[in-house]
Order: structure tokens, then sequence, then C-alpha cells
């Protein structure tokens, strides 16, 4: 019962921030839509940065069983172009979930008390990304985890690139960046 508040006020939440921003949502915005009072926020989070971090661990969680799901239905030949377009897709297709994500770094950089789980949400995509290039390279990758944070930085990066500037070509960024990774460990397709 608790865990199903939980995720509902993190659904209002997502809606609202999405919507207004992380700065202009307030938690009596996040209640009304939740359906709830503000009061009964304040027993499941201490304060919206809480909500916003639980709000992306979450996504973050879902993504990675999407990619895991990738995985087992893409041959092993086809699975690094199709996990490099996914991120590249996903900032079309979920332009709100990277801003939160911005708000959220922004955030964990200015706050202790956040910037454990602001890690605990890039160590997760991380060793999401190791896992794939451990399919895609096999033993020949020895060196996927630091790969696997410069690809991350690079998702993070292009994104942000496209959401500030709409014009900038994030297919040709993403082909560069998947010919870098062919050649890095000698992919052929």
């Amino acid at each position: 019962m608790v865990q199903q508040k939980r995720d509902k006020v993190v659904e209002a939440a997502y809606k609202v921030m999405a919507e207004k921003g992380y700065e202009k949502a307030s938690i009596k915005d996040i209640a009304n839509e939740a359906g709830i009072t503000p009061g009964l926020i304040h027993y499941y989070f201490r304060n919206k940065e809480e909500i916003l971090t639980d709000l992306l661990l979450a996504s973050s969680q879902q993504y990675t069983q999407d990619m895991q799901r990738l995985q087992t239905s893409v041959p092993p030949a086809h699975l690094a172009k199709a996990a490099l377009n996914e991120p590249k897709e996903r900032v079309e297709r979920q332009a709100d979930w990277y801003k939160l994500r911005f708000e959220l770094f922004a955030l964990g950089l200015r706050n202790p008390q956040i910037s454990d789980r602001v890690n605990a949400l890039l160590d997760n995509a991380r060793i999401g990304i190791e896992e794939i290039l451990h399919k895609v390279v096999g033993s020949a990758g020895e060196e996927v985890d630091s790969v696997a944070a410069i690809m991350l930085a690079c998702f993070d990066g292009l994104a942000l690139q496209k959401l500030l500037n709409p014009e900038f070509d994030i297919d040709g960024a993403y082909l560069e960046l998947e010919k870098m990774i062919r050649t890095r460990y000698n992919i052929t397709e």
C-alpha cells in the first residue's frame, strides 16, 4: 500500500514537473495531481528533491529493463546499432525525461543529501551500457567500463545539445559515435 501511494506521487510528479519544470512545480501541484493532500506527500517523501530522484531512478530502472529486453530480442550482429538508436530516439520521445534528468544533475552537484542517489542513477546507466557492450564485443572488451562511461557522457551530452538546439544534427553525431565504437572494437555488420 505504501509503495502504491509513493508510485502514485511519483507518477503525478512526473506529469507536473514535465509540464511546469522542476522549479515551478510545487508539492501542492503534485498533491492535486495525485489526488491527495500535500501533508500526505510529506509522509512519503522528505522533499521535492527526493520525489525527483525516485522518479528518475524508477524511470532509469524501467529503461534498463527495456534495454535488457532489447538484448534478448535483437540478434547480436544488430545489437550495437539498435542499442545506440535507443537513447537517440529517447531524446525525441521523452524530452521531458531528459530535462528532469539534467535538473537532477544540477541539484546533485549542489545538494550532498541527494548526490548519492544521482550517482546511483549514473551507475545504473553505466552498468546497463557495459552489459550491452559485453554482449556486442565479448571478450574483446576489457575496458568496457571506461567506454561505457564515455558513451553515457555522449548520450547525455548529445541529448542536451538537441534539447537546447532543435536544429542540432543528432543523427549525424550518433552516426559518428557508432563509427567510433565499431572501429574501437572492430565490429562489422
